[in-house]
Formats: structure tokens, sequence, C-alpha cells
């Protein structure tokens, strides 16, 4: 009975340790967004203090990190994702609420409809609640992306660092950054990087032969290609957002991003391939001498 106990305890998510320190830098954000506010700091540097796009680059990080948590299955990560939403939400529920009681002009949690009158304050607030499943739906899908790469663990880090990047740039071109400032975060040059992460850490996986390299390559340029998609469906989406994954004022949304889809494969093809011919080269050059 004892082993038997054991062998549970080994084989249970440890949903504490792999959610703690989430959901601290998720609660951080929003009070730091609150107390800058507060404090009088510019809406233009404010805004980007912010938890929404935390919350998804948090969800990243927790895909990425599930398997070393003992969590397994893909049916493991639907809680955690409710409860990482809610409690995002419930952080800005209370900044809102604080906000609009105490009538904190500064803030942009609460608006001037909200002061002294209960009911508009009251329908705020259940916007907030709505939002919950909504962005838990988000939260799954981010996390499981990452989640799915544990089958080739090689390709985790630098996968969830793609995705990472390409929702920095959504996030600060939809705030408004200068193109030629958002460009600094470029998933493009980091794809290419990865092919000398590949090379570089083959040697300790004893695995440099090309055939043991093109799988892993072939799947950070798909990808590359998904975190892609998966923004400029979002700019479909929200087009009060303008960013330079996709403009929807030019019309046929939905042929247009079933184009870019297709376009999508034979471009993480290609870039999988030369992420190959990189880490075949950087594997080549810094493998040790035979004695």
């Amino acid at each position: 009975m004892a082993t038997t106990d054991q062998g549970s305890e080994q084989v249970r998510p440890d949903y504490g340790c792999w959610l703690r320190g989430t959901l601290i830098f998720l609660a951080v954000l929003v009070v730091a967004r609150f107390v800058l506010e507060i404090a009088g700091v510019s809406p233009a540097i404010t805004r980007f203090v912010s938890s929404s796009a935390g919350v998804f680059l948090a969800a990243i990080y927790l895909g990425a990190v599930a398997p070393l948590r003992r969590v397994t299955k893909f049916v493991q990560l639907i809680l955690p994702a409710v409860a990482v939403s809610a409690w995002t939400v419930g952080w800005v529920i209370l900044a809102t609420l604080v906000s609009g009681v105490f009538r904190l002009e500064r803030s942009h949690f609460a608006g001037k409809a909200d002061y002294g009158n209960w009911g508009h304050l009251g329908y705020h607030v259940l916007e907030h609640v709505v939002e919950i499943g909504v962005v838990a739906i988000v939260v799954i899908v981010l996390m499981a992306i990452p989640f799915f790469l544990r089958y080739w663990p090689v390709t985790v880090g630098p996968g969830a660092l793609l995705g990472a990047l390409v929702v920095v740039r959504y996030w600060v071109e939809a705030m408004g950054l200068e193109p030629w400032r958002a460009a600094a975060w470029s998933s493009t040059v980091a794809v290419l990087l990865c092919g000398f992460y590949l090379g570089g850490i083959c040697p300790y996986l004893g695995r440099c032969a090309p055939k043991h390299l093109l799988a892993p390559a072939l799947v950070l340029g798909w990808m590359w290609r998904l975190w892609v998609f998966i923004a400029t469906v979002v700019s479909a989406l929200l087009p009060f957002y303008k960013t330079h994954f996709f403009d929807p004022t030019k019309g046929r949304v939905a042929v247009r991003l079933a184009q870019f889809l297709g376009g999508s494969v034979v471009e993480g093809f290609i870039a999988g391939l030369i992420v190959w011919g990189i880490a075949v080269w950087i594997a080549r050059a810094t493998r040790p001498a035979a004695t």
C-alpha cells in the first residue's frame, strides 16, 4: 500500500510549484500598472505594463515547463488555465472597483461613467467576469502548443521563445510603438538562431548526425509559422489593434487567412530546412575531436 501511495505521489502534478511564481508575476503586473497610473506616470509607459500580454506570456511558459512539474496529459492543463485566467481577471476587477469607488481618474481601470453609478460599475465588472472564459480558452491554446513539443524536448525552449517574441511584437505594435522599434522583436531572426542552438547543443545529447537534426529543425520551422499565424488570426479578429501581421480593412478576410495558412506551411518547411542546414554546420564545427 505504501508503494502504491508513493507511486501515485510521483505522478501527481505539482500544481503549487508550477503555478505559484506565475500567479505572483501576474498579480504584480496589475498592481504595478495601477500604482504607476495613480502616481501620474504617462499612459504611453504604463500601457506596456499589461496583464493582457503578461497572461499570454505566462501561458507559454507554463506549457513549456509543465512536464517538469509532472503534468503529462492535456486535460491537466484545463483547470490551471481557468485558474490563471480567473486570478488575473480577479486582480483587474479589484483594481476596477477601487478606481470606481474612490474616483481615481488617473487609473484606466474605471471610466468616468463608473463614478457614483453602481449599475454601470457593476456592468463593467460583469464584462470582466465574462472575459474569464475567453481568456481561459486562449491560455489553454497557448499552453498546449509548447506542451506538445515535449515529444521533441530539444525544441521546447526555442519554440517557447519564438512564441514569446511573437506575442511581444504583436503587443508593442498594438500599443502604437513605431514599426522600426517593434521590428527589434523579430521572430524571423530568432528562428535562424534556433539553428545555432540545435547545432550547439546536439553534442550534449549524443545526436549530431544530420538525420537526427532534421525533425527538430522542421518542427521549429513550422512552430514559427504557427505562432505567426495565431497572431495573424488575432489581428483579423481585433481590427482596432493595428499590427503588421494582418490588415482586415483590405477585405476577403477568410480567403486571405486561408491563403496565409497554406503559405505558412510551405514557409515553415523552407525555414526548417534552413535551420537544419545551420544546425548541421554548427554541429560539425563544434564536434569534439576524436582521441
